[in-house]
């Protein structure tokens, strides 16, 4: 007498069947639960940068798109740095918020800074007078997708 019965082929099929199909079934919900933490753990990250680079953080918020000349981060850009401004204060406010600047006349002030869909571009370029001091600023921000 045996112990235990053979199992039929056909049941071993839908057996088979039944864990692929839900297998299949499961795994759409497991790549939108993963899709759906990367994103949330990338959205923290790109707003832990701006909330530490505040004067980016609300330039940033001012305008939402890409532009060549955004007026809206500009007006946040002169008050946090108002025209007449000392040249070496300008410079050291810009670099102290993560950006690279060059130029002995005009200078230009860049930063490639994460997004949550690629990186965003920030150029600012920054006129001085005769004597020194801010006389126009212009930004330009690029949202760039990767």
């Amino acid at each position: 007498m045996a112990s235990l019965e053979a199992v039929s082929p056909v049941r071993q099929f839908v057996r088979t069947a039944l864990v692929i199909l839900l297998a299949l079934m499961a795994l759409p919900a497991a790549l939108f639960v993963t899709a759906w933490l990367w994103f949330w753990y990338q959205t923290a990250e790109v707003d832990s940068f701006y909330r530490e680079h505040r004067l980016l953080g609300e330039m940033r918020a001012a305008e939402k798109q890409s532009t060549n000349n955004s007026e809206p981060a500009r007006d946040v850009l002169l008050k946090a740095m108002p025209l007449g401004t000392d040249r070496a204060a300008a410079i050291a406010l810009l670099r102290k918020e993560k950006l690279d600047c060059q130029g002995a006349g005009p200078v230009n002030c860049q930063a490639l800074t994460a997004n949550v869909l690629g990186s965003k571009q920030w150029i600012i370029d920054l006129e001085f007078d005769g004597e020194e001091r801010l006389s126009n600023a212009r930004v330009a921000i690029w949202n760039v997708f990767l």
